[in-house]
């Protein structure tokens, strides 16, 4: 029974760090459309508007400059708002996946069994089907 009870708890924390990270690529793949979309409109609006208002002051070369620059500084901000993050709760449901998955691996009767028999998966499987019956025995 308790090996079942493991086996569940690391399912379940398995399903939190899928999902927690699964939420962290959509999150950052919005944050990289918003970089794009706001390129590309810096692309097509600041070079028409910024360079017709800075050409009669710096000259079509320096106006072109001038705006390729501010776009440059608008896409670096996108960038650093997309960066990877760490996400504490995934990372703390990948630990306790982790130690029961161990703690089901360290079954005592399984352990005695193996000391006894050696690697042979007769009594594995033995052990977990005992566990299981002896689960649904205890429901009925």
């Amino acid at each position: 029974m308790r090996l079942l009870s493991f086996l569940g708890v690391a399912a379940q924390a398995e399903g939190l760090r899928l999902r927690r990270n699964a939420a962290l690529s959509v999150q950052r793949g919005a944050w990289m459309v918003g970089a794009a979309m706001f390129i590309t409109a810096a692309v097509a609006l600041a070079h028409v508007a910024a360079i017709a208002a800075l050409e009669p002051r710096f000259g079509i070369a320096g106006a072109c400059g001038i705006v390729a620059l501010a776009d440059l500084v608008l896409a670096g901000l996108m960038a650093l708002l997309s960066r990877r993050r760490h996400d504490a709760v995934a990372a703390e449901a990948l630990l306790l996946r982790q130690t029961m998955l161990l703690a089901a691996a360290r079954n005592p009767v399984r352990d005695a069994t193996m000391a006894f028999l050696g690697n042979a998966p007769g009594p594995v499987l033995g052990a977990i089907a005992g566990e299981a019956i002896a689960l649904w025995l205890r429901k009925r």
